[in-house]
């Protein structure tokens, strides 16, 4: 029989504070080292035999006529080599639309020009084509300098003669990869020799599309250096977009 008394019991209880490790398991602290941050890899592609990068400011153009009976509303295509692309439309701007719209694209080798084209949007019914122009990269922008300019404009008015076009250009040349040993070199990469361009030429290309302007036919036979089949491809390719608008 147990004959502790009460006193004897709290005489052996702890009375006041608990220490600060009273019920707590000594548990060692490990450093987790924190993770490595990888940095993402931003890989761009750039094409092969290009030139550079082009920058093309569509700004303006002051056009010599509205074409309909309601104010145009016109946007741009600017076609670099094989690639094309398109402003933004300029709603009921008329005969002076503003669209301050830069385009960026590749330059490849051996495209000194590009090609534009101005259309009217047209609610029902395919758009129009108002005027155009075939315009040579200048060529202070090839030693670094930006150069901003007016450009005469084509159409129904006659050559020159459709009103201008306001444009800004840059370019910025893409550092090439070391070349290969001269007995690894691919031949192929040499520019194709320039074709006679003649009038059968444009003439037959012409009836295979009634629709495209013999100037622009002959600037398309000039910029794919008098080959007939890569102009053909390359106005194939124009009047498909052109439709899918």
């Amino acid at each position: 029989m147990n004959t502790e008394t009460v006193a004897e019991r709290r005489r052996k209880v702890l009375v006041g504070e608990l220490p600060p490790h009273f019920l707590r398991l000594a548990v060692p602290v490990q450093q987790v080292a924190e993770p490595e941050v990888v940095q993402p890899r931003i890989v761009s592609f750039v094409p092969p035999n290009t030139r550079g990068r082009l920058s093309v400011t569509i700004l303006e153009a002051n056009l010599v006529k509205n074409y309909g009976l309601v104010r145009m509303d016109p946007y741009c295509r600017v076609r670099v080599g094989n690639v094309a692309f398109d402003t933004n439309v300029a709603a009921n701007a008329g005969r002076s639309p503003t669209w301050n719209r830069t385009l960026n694209a590749y330059l490849p080798m051996n495209v000194e020009s590009i090609y534009i084209q101005i259309f009217d949007e047209k609610a029902f019914g395919p758009d129009e084509v108002i005027a155009w122009a075939h315009i040579m990269l200048p060529l202070p922008i090839f030693n670094g300098d930006n150069l901003e300019d007016y450009f005469q404009l084509s159409g129904q008015q006659g050559e020159g003669k459709e009103g201008m076009i306001h444009l800004h250009f840059a370019f910025v040349p893409i550092d090439l990869p070391t070349p290969l040993p001269e007995a690894q070199q691919v031949q192929e990469d040499a520019p194709a020799p320039l074709l006679e361009i003649t009038e059968e030429d444009t003439k037959e290309i012409q009836e295979m599309f009634p629709t495209v302007d013999k100037e622009v036919i002959k600037c398309i036979l000039e910029e794919r250096r008098g080959d007939k089949e890569s102009a053909v491809s390359a106005i194939l390719e124009m009047t498909a977009a052109t439709e899918s608008t």
